[in-house]
């Protein structure tokens, strides 16, 4: 148990997730404080914002460089295609420009258009979860719906008894393999839906307001931070 909180810690993902979890947990400690205490949970939860902010600083790297493999692939004509496409052009975006404001934020070199800048930021990350968000559930109706579709004609063609139970026994197997990846399109719904309670108050287009932007961060970065303590 050691060894393994170890390893989640001492990688990126990990580290990152914990600090988010910390900093959701500090909004929400934000809401039941008064006086100096809340002011000292205001100025942790800005303070791991932040630093949040550095694990992802080359994140339009990789972002862009998903956009350049879809440019590339011959699926473009396909609309979970065109939606990856979408939301990483979008990620992309917003963390370009969240980057260019990064020594405002540090109060290193102070920029006067720097709310306007993270203002489109913040849009296009809203976009790029709204992306995402319609890109799962493009996968968890349709993908389902014509996957078991072509397995239920595929079982009408076959005659032969044996081979018809062979099939019926095929299915059942597919569909148990097929349940983990269910439960993942279900899982990045409910994140995605979660995420996009922050850039949404942001912008001022659903003032939440700390208690509700809190619980919905500490539930996404559990189901995400839950993924990433299984793979390392």
């Amino acid at each position: 148990m050691v060894a393994h909180l170890n390893r989640f810690l001492h990688s990126g993902a990990g580290l990152e997730k914990t600090l988010r979890l910390i900093q959701s947990l500090a909004q929400i400690a934000v809401v039941f404080s008064v006086g100096s205490t809340a002011v000292r949970f205001t100025t942790a939860k800005l303070q791991l914002a932040l630093t949040r902010r550095f694990f992802r600083f080359f994140g339009f790297i990789e972002s862009f460089q998903r956009v350049s493999g879809l440019l590339s692939k011959d699926g473009m004509s396909s609309v979970p295609g065109w939606l990856d496409l979408a939301k990483w052009t979008c990620f992309g975006l917003y963390f370009l420009l969240e980057d260019l404001t990064i020594l405002h934020a540090m109060d290193v070199y102070l920029v006067p258009w720097e709310q306007r800048v993270m203002k489109e930021a913040n849009t296009f990350w809203f976009y790029a979860l709204s992306f995402s968000l319609a890109g799962s559930v493009y996968a968890l109706l349709f993908s389902s719906s014509v996957e078991s579709a072509s397995k239920a004609k595929d079982q009408k063609t076959k005659k032969n008894g044996t081979k018809a139970e062979k099939e019926k026994v095929e299915t059942v197997t597919n569909e148990k393999a097929d349940a983990p990846k269910t439960a993942a399109l279900v899982r990045q719904i409910v994140v995605d839906g979660c995420d996009l309670f922050l850039p949404a108050t942001l912008l001022g287009w659903m003032p939440t307001g700390d208690l509700v932007i809190g619980l919905t961060m500490v539930l996404s970065t559990v189901l995400t931070g839950r993924e990433i303590w299984k793979r390392v």
